[in-house]
């Protein structure tokens, strides 16, 4: 059973994770490890214990997550690899990083899950995905236990698949928010106030989403907004001449390509 988790690094995905797992703060000890002292002020927030070091705490923790920047993996890895037993479980949510490049930084058998989600975990709304070479099917169970009681889980088949749904779900928020801040900021160019504007565009889009939830076929439904001639069309066809899907498409396939090479510039 998982009681004891260490969560390494305190940035914004820590932040949400931690929001979300302490829903339930009653079941689990969590200790939280960055070398910014600053960061101790989520020991309050989220009733927590934390720390600016590694210490020998690590080695008593039934997960310990990796939440830090890509480049920086082989020296955290570096630091923690005297306390890295076979009892713990080591959860990757470095975006590219592969179970091979975690493995030949790590002396132990600590079995290796590479995992993504996205900011809105924080609130339940959100799927971690996860994909590992090494699970037995205890292990597998016990994590599925875990993760299901803050968020919904799905299983990758390949590394390849946690790349692509880095692009396409750990970045996907900051592509909803640039279409967010394009209508709100089209609100008040048009002379609404920034109160307004918000509301307005939050409310717009909220739902849509509940409207097409249901449906297989969008194109359907944008059809039967469209009317021929009307405003809707004029903005579609100006769409459509700008290449705007082809933008957006290319740009996603971007991230999918950086995902598979992190760590070149």
């Amino acid at each position: 059973m998982i009681k004891n988790i260490s969560i390494i690094g305190a940035g914004n995905l820590t932040k949400a994770i931690l929001s979300g797992i302490c829903r339930k703060k009653n079941f689990y000890t969590i200790n939280l490890i960055d070398i910014n002292k600053n960061k101790r002020s989520l020991q309050k927030k989220y009733d927590i214990n934390f720390s600016s070091t590694f210490t020998s705490n690590i080695s008593k923790s039934d997960l310990i997550f990796l939440i830090v920047k890509p480049g920086e993996y082989r020296s955290v890895l570096k630091k923690i690899n005297k306390f890295l037993t076979n009892r713990s479980i080591l959860i990757s949510f470095m975006a590219g990083i592969s179970h091979d490049q975690i493995k030949e930084n790590i002396d132990s058998n600590t079995p290796i899950v590479r995992c993504m989600t996205n900011l809105t975990i924080a609130n339940f709304d959100s799927y971690i995905f996860y994909y590992s070479k090494t699970l037995d099917a205890k292990t597998t169970k016990s994590l599925n236990n875990f993760f299901s009681k803050f968020s919904k889980l799905s299983k990758c088949r390949s590394e390849d698949e946690i790349d692509k749904i880095t692009a396409l779900y750990g970045s996907g928020p900051a592509y909803y928010i640039f279409f967010n801040k394009i209508v709100r900021d089209s609100f008040i160019q048009m002379g609404y106030s920034i109160k307004d504007s918000k509301k307005f565009t939050c409310d717009l889009l909220e739902g849509t989403t509940k409207l097409i939830e249901g449906s297989n076929n969008l194109d359907k439904v944008i059809n039967s907004i469209a009317s021929k001639g009307g405003t809707t069309e004029a903005a579609l066809r100006e769409f459509k001449k700008s290449k705007i899907q082809q933008s957006l498409t290319k740009a996603i396939f971007k991230a999918y390509k950086k995902s598979k090479n992190i760590l070149r510039k």
